[in-house]
């Protein structure tokens, strides 16, 4: 009989970003007695170095839940000579994964030092909840739990850099592979974070030739502006001015399509038509060219802005004062965006992908993702014809952070029962 389920937030831990994936651990971590009380068992946050699951005290549950401060978002210029040798290093792709694992396992090491070891066994399950790839000690220690005993699972947000090689670095492409076979063969089973996630997920090879059942969930919005909360503190006033304002939210990378945006606002900008863009998020990889170009365009600091450091507190403002939220993604995992977005009664303009389909329904306004002109016009469309998707966006509902967490408990009990059935 499981007597404790252990949710490993090891990169979270680490990192402390507050990017899609950690946002959802830390929503987890704090329903971990919900979690707990629809299971019948106690559960505990964790992380994993290469010693085992350590559970976190007071000090590591603050640095789990607390991202860290914000960071300015321009990127460091590196030398020739630097680029060089990162570029050879990450052409050994066996060489690159050595480096990342040691690196992290000595980070680790440092930030568990004083952390209790659990002692992991039959009566428990443990559940990864956070990135596994990228040298995350929690592959081998969820193996090692497995043979001990335990039931093991993990959520998988998505498979975008198997599925769209073209769209990650190369390095991250490989490590993720490398890492998902390696946990379809360490796990009683995947959760998934849509139905289309799960149907992805079931089709790959290492989970079909493992026998690993897959089930999915749905993630959660609980999002509020608080009295007395600062609206804006990074975001200039200029963002609000002479037209509707339209943001969107996400680290800064191709597959987001930033670039497309901004051409097909550009369009709209040629022809007079008054609309703002705001862009919110860290600058992620591959996208010097296109900073470059918005930096440069005639509309920055006029109708186009970006934002590197932009608070919880004022992303949740800025999301529900704006007129509408683009998604441009080709690919993506869940975009809990929008059902935050539509959960303010603020419309959503996305491309035309089905986990957009799933999530959104009938409350989204969509295009093809690779037509520009399309793109534009359902901007012009929603500018005319305002009201209509607002009404749309209100009639929308989606389950809060706690439904999430009963769901995610529903999902670890099928897979526990159907580990139990098969043992």
């Amino acid at each position: 009989m499981h007597k404790t389920m252990l949710l490993d937030a090891t990169k979270t831990f680490e990192c402390r970003f507050s990017t899609g994936i950690q946002r959802v651990v830390r929503e987890l971590v704090r329903r971990s007695d919900l979690i707990g009380a629809a299971l019948g068992i106690e559960v505990v946050p964790v992380v994993a170095s290469g010693r085992g699951y350590h559970r976190l005290d007071a000090a590591g549950l603050v640095r789990l839940l607390e991202p860290a401060p914000g960071t300015s978002g321009k990127m460091i210029a590196q030398s020739g000579l630097v680029r060089r040798a990162k570029e050879l290093l990450q052409s050994n792709m066996s060489l690159y994964a050595t480096m990342q694992r040691f690196s992290m396992r000595r980070r680790l090491a440092a930030l568990t030092a004083d952390l209790p070891l659990i002692d992991v066994g039959p009566n428990n399950i443990v559940a990864l909840i956070d990135d596994f790839a990228g040298g995350v000690p929690s592959l081998t220690a969820i193996g090692t739990a497995r043979r001990k005993g335990a039931t093991t699972l993990a959520i998988i947000y998505d498979l975008i850099p198997i599925l769209h090689r073209e769209m990650v670095p190369r390095p991250i492409a490989y490590l993720f592979k490398r890492a998902f076979e390696q946990l379809a063969g360490r796990v009683d089973g995947l959760i998934a974070i849509s139905q289309s996630g799960a149907d992805l997920i079931r089709a790959q090879p290492a989970v079909r030739n493992a026998g690993v059942p897959v089930t999915s969930f749905y993630l959660g919005q609980d999002l509020h502006i608080t009295p007395g909360e600062v609206a804006s503190t990074t975001i200039p006033d200029a963002v609000w001015r002479d037209g509707p304002t339209f943001i969107m939210v996400g680290t800064i990378e191709p597959r987001k399509r930033h670039a497309a945006a901004l051409k097909a606002f550009s369009k709209l900008w040629e022809d007079g038509v008054a609309a703002n863009l705001l862009i919110v998020g860290r600058i992620g990889w591959e996208v010097d060219a296109f900073i470059e170009a918005a930096e440069q365009h005639p509309q920055y600091g006029k109708s186009m802005f970006l934002c590197h450091q932009v608070g919880d507190h004022e992303l949740r403002a800025a999301m529900a004062r704006a007129d509408a939220t683009i998604m441009a993604s080709k690919a993506e995992g869940f975009g809990l965006p929008i059902v935050e977005s539509l959960a303010f009664g603020v419309p959503v303009l996305a491309s035309d992908i089905a986990i957009f389909r799933e999530v959104a329904g009938a409350a989204g306004r969509y295009f093809p993702p690779d037509d520009t002109d399309l793109f534009a016009d359902a901007i012009r469309q929603f500018i005319e014809h305002a009201e209509r998707y607002r009404a749309a966006a209100s009639a929308f509902a989606w389950i809060d952070w706690d439904g999430s967490a009963t769901e995610f408990a529903t999902a670890v009990r099928l897979i526990v029962d159907s580990a139990r059935a098969s043992a």
